[in-house]
């Protein structure tokens, strides 16, 4: 368990009997879960039976996808909450993954100017990044571009629900997991370096130990900078790239997919502007693990999309660099230079 700054994080295998006691610990009026049909089907009930509420719980289902993560779903989830007399007391639980887990806190951050919110992190990019942190956001006209920051009371990560997880699925979170050592620390990059095999196969004990390094990263970084005014940035290693990508492939790509090959554009426009000499290292873990490493779109494409994302500062794109693994720095970039040398 971790006690965080923001959020009570608790972290192990079966543990999702313990949900009772969060909500207890809130004392919410009302409590509503917003999830999606593929999620439904698998752990919902089981859900709904470890809380153990009878009156006073509903469920609200959305579609599965990126393309779900608008202003017309959550729109239709605020009618709900309405028709149901949801009250500022009311908690709003998270069950699923990253589409959801944005969807619903960006929800519960804006009805009725903020109610009880928690995350049920279901796949394993959600457990160890976007369900951890508090951004919350919709998509309109690029990958996020509406959001608000806002914590949750309690976050419950219980690898038990990688059991029923599509590989694609688990290896869309494997990229979030890479990021993490190249960002932060080189032990555990060397760490997934040689345990290979056991990510591929879930080994449970390696799994675990991913899961809480991944999440202990997280937590010291955003209990330093909240509000991403400047180290929060470095969470951000391959998604000016990676977002770029999303929204080219009008989000067909998974993020997880679109980060890793993110990483290797940004490290490569590394090698010039940082020195950074292990670009080799990094795109061999990212293939031995399956993910992704290059891209056949358009590059000037890409690059050009970079423009409108959220960190870009005074028309110039802003990259999270290696300098080497375990360390990066954050960088202004004129983009005739990133596809300079992206082109070489």
């Amino acid at each position: 368990m971790i006690k965080g700054k923001f959020s009570k994080i608790t972290i192990g295998r079966g543990i999702l009997d313990q949900i009772s006691s969060e909500i207890r610990s809130i004392g919410p009026s009302k409590v509503c879960i917003i999830t999606n049909r593929i999620v439904s089907k698998n752990w919902l009930d089981k859900v709904l039976e470890a809380i153990h509420l009878n009156n006073g719980l509903e469920t609200i289902e959305i579609g599965d996808g990126e393309r779900y993560k608008n202003i017309t779903t959550a729109t239709y989830i605020w009618r709900r909450l309405l028709e149901k007399k949801f009250t500022r007391k009311s908690l709003l639980i998270a069950l699923g993954g990253g589409v959801v887990g944005d969807l619903a806190g960006f929800v519960a951050s804006t009805f009725m100017r903020g109610i009880y919110f928690s995350q049920v992190p279901t796949t394993l990019l959600a457990q160890v990044d976007s369900g951890i942190g508090g951004k919350t956001g919709i998509n309109f006209k690029g990958k996020n571009t509406i959001g608000t920051f806002y914590q949750p009371k309690f976050i419950l990560v219980d690898t038990q629900f990688l059991d029923t997880l599509p590989n694609l699925e688990y290896l869309n979170g494997l990229a979030e997991v890479v990021k993490y050592g190249v960002i932060r620390d080189v032990e555990f990059f060397k760490f997934l370096e040689n345990n290979v095999g056991e990510i591929k196969a879930k080994d449970q004990l390696v799994l675990q130990k991913i899961v809480k390094r991944c999440v202990e990263m997280k937590v010291s970084v955003v209990e330093a900078d909240e509000r991403e005014t400047g180290l929060r940035m470095i969470l951000n290693f391959g998604h000016t790239f990676g977002h770029s990508i999303e929204k080219l492939t009008n989000y067909r790509l998974r993020h997880g997919f679109a980060v890793s090959i993110g990483m290797m554009m940004a490290s490569k426009v590394a090698t010039e502007i940082t020195g950074f000499h292990q670009l080799d290292r990094l795109e061999s873990l990212l293939k031995n693990l399956g993910l992704p490493t290059s891209t056949k779109l358009d590059l000037e494409s890409v690059v050009k999309e970079t423009s409108k994302d959220k960190k870009a500062w005074y028309g110039k794109t802003v990259l999270v660099l290696p300098e080497r693994i375990g360390k990066v720095t954050i960088n202004e970039v004129e983009q005739k230079d990133i596809l300079r040398i992206l082109r070489k």
